[in-house]
């Protein structure tokens, strides 16, 4: 593991102010963890205004913080900075940098002769990539990885282990994706007639931005006739689904076990929860936001925070509708009890 120093530390964040330094000048730091199990050659953080009595109690011989907790901790080094989460980000890739490409390719491949892989890529063991296809310089090709006819993967990508690209997928630079994801598979179309379903051929590709990193066990299939497409920036986390001719903006964030029906439209920053199905033909604006478990089947007209089950609420109409279901479930003992106040006070009632 790579140990840090306060001069490397200021190389490493240059938009941050450090104070109370001079005692830390010559420790070396071997890594970055929580408050409470710091030691003295380690960093830590303070996420919140919460922490800061842990912060102050800490071992940690330098903090990272934001600037509405320096008074707090005026005994303490501090690292001031704009973004707590990601200048942490930065000192632990420092620490664990990442796997960097050596040009290495194992025996155990099949590349088409006219298939071209830039320079400095890796290719691992069982890898085989299709006529016409093209791997960028400076990759990282996993075992058993499957590329298809007429692929572009950009430069500088990551391929997890038994990703399987189809013929046609286009992926831009920098593209993360982890083990067992599907890319250009077939959409899922049919048409019911003479007794069966038939399938509708789906002809177009996958086209997939700059910067886009994809989890675990995820699928995006290719389009119809138009292509599906994917913006540059966006992440899914693992178990994410996108049907075809899907069009999502840029800077997108799906969560895990969430899914997107046929011809849905994102626009940019658009974040979906945990849990989510969002039915076909839907469109959701720049900036919405999709709470984790919420089933979406209309399009809502303005940007907001929405929630529930086929509701299409926002989250304070969804708030008030939980209220008005425990108020009818609660509706009969309120009944009986207005009943019972009656007989006490010799009021009589029929009813109709």
């Amino acid at each position: 593991m790579n140990q840090i120093n306060l001069s490397t530390l200021q190389l490493l964040l240059p938009e941050a102010k450090f104070q109370n330094t001079n005692s830390i000048v010559s420790v070396s730091f071997t890594g970055l963890t929580s408050l409470s199990l710091a030691t003295a050659n380690e960093i830590s953080f303070v996420a919140a205004k919460t922490f800061v009595n842990e912060a102050k109690a800490s071992k940690a011989p330098i903090l990272v913080v934001s600037s509405d907790v320096v008074d707090s901790l005026t005994e303490k080094a501090l690292i001031i900075v704009p973004k707590v989460e990601l200048a942490t980000a930065k000192i632990i890739r420092h620490f664990f940098p990442e796997k960097q490409p050596t040009g290495k390719h194992s025996t155990h491949i099949v590349i088409d002769p006219t298939a071209k892989v830039g320079s400095n890529t890796d290719i691992g063991h069982f890898v085989t990539i299709g006529k016409d296809s093209t791997v960028g310089k400076d990759c990282i090709i996993e075992d058993g990885v499957k590329i298809g006819d007429r692929v572009h993967i950009g430069d500088g990508s990551r391929i997890g282990k038994n990703c399987v690209f189809f013929d046609d997928t286009i992926v831009g630079k920098r593209f993360i994706v982890f083990g067992n994801s599907s890319f250009g598979g077939d959409g899922f179309g049919f048409v019911f007639a003479e007794g069966k379903h038939n399938k509708i051929p789906q002809v177009g590709r996958v086209v997939i931005g700059d910067d886009v990193e994809v989890g675990s066990n995820c699928t995006i299939d290719r389009g119809a006739l138009t292509d599906t497409t994917i913006g540059n920036g966006c992440k899914f986390d693992n178990m994410v689904h996108i049907a075809h001719n899907c069009k999502v903006g840029d800077h997108v964030i799906i969560a895990g076990q969430s899914g997107l029906a046929g011809s849905v439209t994102l626009g940019n920053h658009v974040i979906i929860g945990g849990a989510c199905a969002i039915s076909d033909h839907i469109t959701l604006i720049e900036g919405t936001i999709i709470a984790g478990g919420s089933s979406l089947r209309t399009s809502p007209k303005t940007k907001d925070v929405y929630v529930g089950w086929d509701l299409g609420l926002t989250f304070p109409e969804f708030q008030k509708y939980r209220v008005n279901i425990k108020n009818i479930v609660n509706l009969n003992k309120w009944l009986k009890r207005i009943e019972n106040i009656e007989k006490k006070v010799g009021i009589e009632t029929k009813e109709t």
